[in-house]
């Protein structure tokens, strides 16, 4: 459900080796767990937590869906209403339990029931180790470079022993200036383009060679 200071690779590729235009993972999926302890960033004053049943929540998530900056990247279901999103919540666990996905709330440091916006994983492969970051903050709380610590603090534990992936990777419309800055602060570098999109990737360090896995 997720939406999408390196700089840009002096040759970008326009073969990457993601699965740009798939919207599966090409390998077996299995359980995904929550980073324990949780994600935080003292400076950006954010924790990353899962998501609750709590209105708060379920409030959060319909703005962020009604929202047209982030409804226009596709990943909004046909039911945006407050039910929906509650239904959208309950189910989290059991996609997580089956590898589908990781999603967690940016949620303030100081008060983590407040909602800012949210960053996970999709498209998990175990086989080749990789998934698929995106991101998303609500209107309100744009500008503070939240898309960018969250987004840094998720591909920092991906790419690490306790993630387990060897890449992280994503799609980002050539158009989409804000979330590629996202993506280079993040240390994600730009491959090329594949479906109509940029592809970044980011590698685990003892495995990089040009922002590619070996």
């Amino acid at each position: 459900m997720s939406l999408l200071s390196a700089e840009l690779p002096r040759s970008p590729r326009t073969r990457p080796t993601v699965p740009a235009e798939s919207a599966e993972p090409t390998g077996p999926r299995g359980p995904f767990g929550i980073p324990d302890p949780p994600l935080t960033d003292g400076r950006a004053r954010i924790v990353l937590r899962p998501w609750t049943g709590s209105l708060a929540d379920v409030d959060a998530l319909v703005t962020a869906w009604a929202d047209p900056t982030i409804a226009a990247t596709g990943g909004v279901p046909a039911d945006v209403s407050a039910v929906g999103a509650a239904r959208w919540i309950e189910g989290e666990p059991a996609r997580r339990a089956v590898g589908a996905c990781l999603d967690l709330v940016i949620a303030a440091y100081d008060d983590p029931a407040t909602v800012l916006g949210e960053v996970g994983l999709r498209n998990i492969d175990r086989q080749r180790r990789r998934a698929e970051i995106s991101w998303w903050v609500l209107p309100t709380h744009r500008g503070r470079g939240l898309a960018t610590a969250a987004a840094r603090l998720l591909a920092d534990w991906a790419v690490s022993p306790a993630g387990g992936l060897d890449q992280v990777w994503a799609r980002i419309a050539a158009t989409n200036a804000a979330s590629a800055r996202v993506a280079g602060a993040a240390g994600l570098a730009a491959l090329g383009t594949a479906g109509g999109t940029v592809v970044w990737s980011r590698v685990r360090p003892d495995r990089a060679r040009d922002g590619r896995p070996d």
